[in-house]
This record gives structure tokens, C-alpha cells and sequence, in this order.
């Protein structure tokens, strides 16, 4: 079951996600007049005469099978999927960027992912042309804490390696199953204020901004950590474990209510520790 909640995680697609996915210093052929920019004929643009490869010419094939959905080495005659006809194989029978998505030339606002048969009321809505809605129930690994207070174990798995241990340091965080923005992908979009700090190095800003981010962590006797190369990544600004499921809490809550967002400090003071506003 724990596998099966683990691929729902992953199946959740996002059109904001493809900011994450999008090479740099190229040009966007969506909506193009430009049909050279994907076919070999410019003026008689059709599926069968579209270049090798074309879409990694402009997205990620890395990041698109870490984040959004495997595409090399998935078995599209497994009896856990069911692939509609109309959804496009490579030749050899394997998934490929135009099985999920219909590109067309003329940008539907409402089908940014040019999903296929889009557009969907849900994203999810989507998977569900091919996996089965009832072999997948969802759930949240962020309640962690049963009624009596006892930590709830069946949580932890689907992030980390091995079963925390309450007095385990935070830094437990680095025995996860896959690395931070993946691990979060699984279930979450990146929206768009993530899209502009994630994998920033803050080392690389100005002294003021590196000088703050110090000075805020020193202020509120809180962490906010960063990747081994100092970028910021979704535990920078989240802390996803509830109170006392480890030792030392990394996280100042807004108050007594519930800190829905999983945020280490308020909003105004998380923004004022990299940003003078």
C-alpha cells in the first residue's frame, strides 16, 4: 500500500511545474508563428514530420521523469495501468512526451499542459485515463501525531529511508527517499513564488541579503536550511513534521492556531529574512 500512495504522490501534474522543467536561453514554440522551431516543414507542419526529439530540445528529460512521471522503463502492458488507445506510444511501445500530452500550435489557456482530452476540472482527473481510481487512496504524511500523542509512524516512510527516531537530529532530512523538491513534487505543485526561490544560492546574493538571512536565523533561534550548495529548497521556508515528533523543533508557529503552511517563521518575518521590503 505504502508503494501505491507513493505513486498517487507522484502522479499529481501541475502546468506550473513546467517553469521547474524548461531549459534555459530557448525559445518557446508554444503559439509560435514559427513552426521550424518543431518541424522539419515549416510550412506544412504535421505530427510526421516533427524533429527528433524535439521536446527535450526545450524541457528536461531528467527533471520531467524525477518530477512529473516516469517515461523510460515503465511497463505500459502492466495490469496496474490501462492506456487508452488514443494515447500515443513510441514505436517500440514505450511511453513517450506525446502519449500524455497533444501539443497544439495555438496556446488553450484553459490545457497549458496540453494534456490529453484536456481540459480537466482537475489535473488529477487526468491520471485517471489510465490508473485506477480506486487502487489509490490518498492520504497526508503530514499528520504525524495521533490523538494520544504517540507519533504516527505510518507516516514517516513515505518520505524517509528508515524510521526517524524522536531524539534524531532534524538533519534526518538528508535520509530521504528521493531529494527535497523531488520528495515534495510527489504531492505538491511548485507554484510560482517557489519557482522563483528555489535553487537560489543565497551565497550568491548581495552581502546585505546574506547579512539578513544570518542576522534573522540569530534573531529567532531557527534554522533555515540549505542545500549542501547553499540553494534554497522547500525545507528552507517549511517545517513538515509536527510538534514533538522529533527533539528540537525547527519552526516558530504564527500563534496558537494551526500552521497550515508549515512555515518556520510568519509570512512577514520569513519574507524580511532574504528581502528588504
Amino acid at each position: 500500500m505504502r508503494g501505491s500512495r507513493i505513486l498517487f504522490g507522484s502522479l499529481l501534474l501541475s502546468s506550473a511545474l513546467f517553469g521547474q522543467l524548461t531549459l534555459d536561453n530557448v525559445a518557446n514554440p508554444h503559439g509560435s508563428e514559427d513552426c521550424g522551431l518543431c518541424h522539419t516543414e515549416s510550412s506544412d507542419a504535421t505530427a510526421a514530420n516533427l524533429k527528433k526529439d524535439v521536446c527535450t530540445q526545450c524541457h528536461s528529460a531528467a527533471a520531467i521523469n524525477a518530477l512529473i512521471h516516469p517515461i523510460d522503463g515503465v511497463n505500459t502492458h502492466s495490469e496496474r495501468i490501462s492506456i487508452p488507445s488514443s494515447f500515443k506510444l513510441e514505436s517500440d511501445g514505450s511511453l513517450g512526451c506525446l502519449t500524455c500530452h497533444q501539443v497544439a500550435c495555438k496556446v488553450n489557456r484553459s490545457n497549458r499542459a496540453f494534456l490529453r482530452g484536456g481540459p480537466y476540472r482537475k489535473e488529477l482527473d487526468f491520471c485517471y485515463n489510465c490508473h485506477s481510481k480506486k487502487n489509490y487512496s490518498k492520504m497526508n504524511p503530514h499528520i504525524q501525531v495521533l490523538e494520544d500523542g504517540s507519533v504516527n509512524e505510518s507516516t514517516c516512510l513515505q518520505c524517509h529511508v528508515k524510521q526517524p527516531k524522536k531524539d534524531d537530529h532534524p538533519t534526518i532530512a538528508n535520509e530521504m527517499q528521493l531529494d527535497m523538491a523531488a520528495t515534495c513534487n510527489k504531492c505538491h505543485s511548485l507554484h510560482s513564488h517557489e519557482q522563483n526561490h528555489q535553487g537560489k544560492n543565497i551565497e550568491l546574493s548581495k552581502k546585505a541579503t546574506v547579512k539578513r538571512f544570518k542576522q534573522t536565523q540569530q534573531r529567532f533561534g531557527v534554522t533555515l536550511p540549505l542545500s549542501e550548495d547553499n540553494l534554497i529548497q522547500c525545507n528552507t521556508c517549511h517545517y513538515t513534521h509536527n510538534r514533538g515528533t522529533l527533539a528540537v523543533d525547527q519552526v516558530v508557529y504564527e500563534g496558537d492556531g494551526e500552521n497550515q503552511r508549515f512555515l518556520r517563521l510568519s509570512k512577514e518575518n520569513l519574507c524580511y529574512a532574504c528581502h528588504d521590503l
